[in-house]
């Protein structure tokens, strides 16, 4: 198993609007025919004030969290060794959406990758109207993609890393090439009177997209960058989407969020299916068709704010959060809850990880309440400098390593 010692253990990480991180190790018992008894049990890691205001997004790449701020700040932490390696401060606006390009390993159904190396890029979108381009291994920015002219709302990476697509509040789409940081395409919400406030690339080889407005999803497919097919919600609101290859049936799911505490699942085969055969008949419906879910969840009491899957040994799972505080389980083999904890906050943002992202055979013991200079991440490469710095002795330093010290804070260990 690759789970720790064959258990079915994984990490949920939350961020809520009182401006804490917290993250819970869920351990789901393997039950026997024979025994029902076992429940899963939910163990705090860590429990932290982050940020200076609410926390709207949250990124994992292997042993790398990014957390992101309406106080405009992002700021990254070590897994493995339980530390904050400093914030990046290049936006002027709420921290809207975070996201880690996709490990060179990461299999074509976007699950956690067991083993697999930490991930190249971060983007990072904000109020400010721009996506900043970040470089993992030394947290350097390489670029920003500017074209919007209003908040960007939700962005996602194509399954091959050399393009990116982002909505916003200026009524646009815009597709970028990751490869020379230029914006490739625009495409104008011209027919409807909401904006796009989530995005996501659809199939294996991202054939398609999905934006989601306030009350409707548009289907597009990515060769003619044409709408052909909308998934009307009747009085609802689209809070969240997320795609995903489910194990009953082995097919990929459109999944959504709405305000009624329900996640709807469609099957992408199908919607794609239907647009071959009936091309003509729904171009002249203008995608007007209603399109029913093929099953739903119900697990909150009103908005989903964010949900998010998790493949491992034992199985899928979906964890979903909702403005009511609680954090739901849900085993997608059954399609039945299999843990609920109340966090007591009002709940934004989620991300996902392995057990065994902390190896305790690589962390050194430390005295209690005390960091060890010994202990730098992989970004604080001038351990020198950052002695001086703790004992008080000044030097002038050229404009290189100030900036280097800028983003490289000495780590304090998560409480």
């Amino acid at each position: 198993m690759s789970d720790i010692e064959g258990k079915n253990h994984f990490r949920i990480i939350v961020g809520s609007y009182e401006h804490n991180i917290l993250c819970l190790s869920l351990d789901i018992p393997v039950q026997k025919k024979d025994d029902a008894t076992k429940t899963p049990h939910f163990m705090p890691i860590f429990h932290f004030q982050a940020h200076s205001l609410s926390i709207k997004c949250l990124a994992v790449s292997r042993r790398y969290l990014v957390s992101g701020s309406n106080d405009e700040h992002i700021r990254i932490y070590d897994l493995q060794k339980r530390k904050e390696l400093g914030t990046l401060l290049s936006h002027q606006g709420s921290i809207t959406a975070l996201q880690f390009s996709h490990p060179a390993s990461s299999s074509e159904d976007a699950t956690v990758a067991k083993g697999s190396k930490n991930s190249k890029w971060l983007l990072s979108a904000s109020e400010d109207h721009k996506i900043m381009v970040w470089r993992v291994k030394d947290w350097e920015t390489v670029g920003s993609l500017k074209g919007h002219t209003a908040r960007i709302n939700d962005m996602d990476i194509h399954p091959t890393n050399r393009i990116a697509i982002s909505v916003s509040e200026d009524h646009s789409i815009r597709l970028w090439n990751l490869m020379t940081l230029r914006n490739a395409a625009v495409l104008k919400l011209r027919k409807y009177n909401t904006n796009g406030s989530f995005v996501r690339w659809l199939g294996a080889k991202g054939d398609y997209f999905a934006v989601g407005l306030r009350d409707r999803v548009l289907i597009y497919e990515t060769g003619s960058a044409k709408v052909f097919k909308e998934i009307l919600f009747d009085r609802k609101t689209i809070m969240h989407l997320e795609t995903h290859i489910l194990p009953f049936d082995n097919r990929e799911y459109l999944t959504v969020g709405v305000s009624d505490g329900n996640v709807h699942f469609y099957p992408c085969e199908q919607l794609f299916k239907e647009n071959e055969e009936n091309e003509k008949e729904h171009e002249e419906e203008s995608g007007e068709k209603k399109i029913e879910p093929a099953f739903s969840l119900l697990g909150h009491t009103n908005r989903v704010k964010d949900f998010k899957f998790y493949k491992n040994d034992f199985g899928t799972y979906l964890v979903t959060i909702g403005s009511d505080g609680k954090i739901v389980v849900w085993d997608m083999s059954t399609k039945e809850q299999v843990a609920v904890y109340d966090c007591g906050e009002r709940l934004n943002c989620l991300t996902l990880c392995d057990e065994d992202i902390e190896k305790y055979s690589t962390m050194r013991k430390r005295d209690a309440g005390t960091a060890e200079l010994g202990e730098q991440s992989e970004v604080e490469s001038d351990t020198e400098e950052l002695k001086k710095i703790m004992f008080g002795e000044k030097k002038k330093l050229n404009k290189k390593k100030k900036k280097q010290l800028k983003k490289s804070k000495v780590s304090v260990e998560l409480e």
